[in-house]
């Protein structure tokens, strides 16, 4: 059959695509864009669905399953990344967590045996088809290429705004079994101030008043109703987390010791999240000469510094002179666009860019990437507070940590700003607290920076590390952590 007759054959709606689930069936929700349609329309068979099987990649909008009362009918994992959104369900016990890597997600469905779960669906959403009858999954590609593979039904959402890229970003019309035409109306920047001025906290309503004009049209549509029935500190987290707030004075003093650690010709990389994600606006990189991208996301300014050609790969010893991503998340609504059909730039499968042997290929690697705390010793947490307490999953941390330091001239850097709780708490501890959950073992510890400084742990002895971080700990605490260093490291 010719793909443009598949094509027709198989447009559905959002209702009539979401028969095909049945209680017991395992479906799986990639990261965003999340088909919001579908996930209505699934939500809306809660009654007589019971113990559906739903893996998400974090939220960015709950049609109420991740509240009291459903789960019965859905129950839910959150894999690898948590999210403002779900972190409350998590916390009320109301839905599970999967520690994975990134680069690993996929391996129980390629080894037979190695898990008795399955993709009996897998939502996802993507572009119209080309010329040759293929769609891209747009700007996030992440495992959904891969996904789709092991599913055994795809149903997408065709989404007329959803750009292509090169890599290996794509998705033939025949591996697809229904097709559901959507493409959500954008928000224009009044509709979403009548939206905001709706929310009846005034606290929060000044906090995304600030925010909601740095967004495109799109975003406003998906963020806005869920982050409206939020809170002011998921508000204020998901703004950090974008880099659409003003970075702190802390996030400032990081910023400069990181220019002085970046040299030209490295092959860089930056995780999600504070003080890492304003690097490129603050200017770290804009005097340097040839540098290279090889990452899980992007951060606002990094593909300004392509367009520039600062970030050109013209030393890259692994995908030469294109930029690398899984996702173009992170980035500003213009450059999406200049992302697109620009061979510049690639997105490639999760477990690809991943793979710790793919990350140490390129020589000079940096893995920079941000965390809650480090222990004396040099373990790195990125996943938990006060303890036990999931804020986050991994993401690709571990795999571009580790394969920075086996890089060739390689370095990983962690950043933190020094305190936390308006400077109530030191985020370089002693030890960490029971439950807390070690993102990167000390082995792989390198270098850490705080607003005070630069601590190189690599090659260093424990009582070297501790003195080392208590160098760029905040002076309020540097007295109790040399006491506390004393007494476990020293007869």
């Amino acid at each position: 059959m010719d793909w443009r007759e598949h094509y027709k054959r198989n447009i559905v709606s959002a209702e009539e695509a979401v028969e095909a689930i049945k209680s017991g069936d395992g479906v799986t929700i990639p990261v965003s864009p999340q088909p919001t349609l579908l996930m209505n329309a699934l939500a809306a068979r809660r009654e007589e669905l019971r113990d559906v099987r739903l893996h998400m990649v974090g939220a960015h909008h709950d049609p109420g399953w991740l509240q009291s009362g459903w789960n019965e009918s859905f129950d839910i994992t959150i894999t690898s990344y948590m999210g403002d959104i779900c972190r409350p369900a998590y916390d009320e016990r109301l839905i599970d967590f999967e520690p994975v890597l990134f680069s690993m997600e996929l391996k129980p469905f390629d080894e037979d045996g190695r898990t008795g779960r399955a993709i009996d669906v897998l939502f996802a959403v993507v572009s119209p088809p080309d010329d040759h009858g293929f769609c891209s999954f747009g700007a996030e590609l992440w495992h959904k290429r891969r996904l789709a593979g092991a599913a055994k039904k795809v149903i997408v959402e065709v989404d007329e705004s959803q750009i292509r890229t090169y890599g290996t970003n794509y998705i033939h019309v025949s591996q697809i079994d229904a097709f559901v035409e959507y493409t959500p109306p954008g928000m224009p920047l009044e509709e979403g101030r009548a939206l905001i001025d709706g929310a009846r906290d005034p606290e929060l309503r000044a906090e995304l008043h600030k925010i909601s004009p740095l967004m495109s049209d799109g975003q406003r549509r998906e963020a806005l109703p869920a982050l409206i029935g939020g809170s002011v500190s998921q508000v204020r987290g998901w703004a950090r987390w974008t880099g659409w707030v003003e970075p702190s004075d802390q996030a400032k003093g990081v910023a400069g010791y990181i220019a002085e650690l970046i040299r030209d010709g490295d092959t860089v990389q930056i995780g999600v999240g504070t003080p890492g994600v304003f690097l490129p606006s603050l200017g770290v990189f804009d005097d340097k000469k040839d540098l290279g991208w090889y990452a899980e996301m992007s951060a606002p300014g990094i593909l300004t510094l392509v367009e520039k050609g600062i970030v050109n790969g013209s030393r890259k010893t692994f995908h030469r002179g294109q930029a690398v991503f899984i996702g173009l998340m992170g980035s500003t609504p213009e450059e999406v666009a200049y992302a697109a059909d620009n061979p510049l730039v690639e997105l490639r499968d999760a477990d690809y860019v991943l793979d710790i042997r793919n990350v140490a290929a390129n020589d000079n690697m940096v893995s920079i990437n941000n965390a809650l705390s480090i222990d004396l010793s040099g373990q790195i947490n990125s996943e938990t507070l006060f303890g036990a307490r999931l804020y986050n999953g991994t993401g690709g941390q571990p795999e571009l940590h580790i394969g920075a330091v086996l890089s060739r001239g390689g370095r990983a850097i962690t950043l933190l700003t020094s305190t936390a709780l308006g400077g109530t708490v030191s985020k370089i501890v002693p030890l960490h607290e029971e439950g807390t959950v070690v993102t990167i073992p000390r082995t792989f510890a390198d270098i850490v920076v705080t607003e005070y400084g630069v601590a190189r742990l690599l090659g260093k002895s424990i009582r070297e590390r501790a003195r080392e971080l208590i160098s760029i700990a905040h002076p309020d605490f540097r007295r109790d952590l040399e006491q506390a260093a004393q007494s476990l490291y020293y007869p």
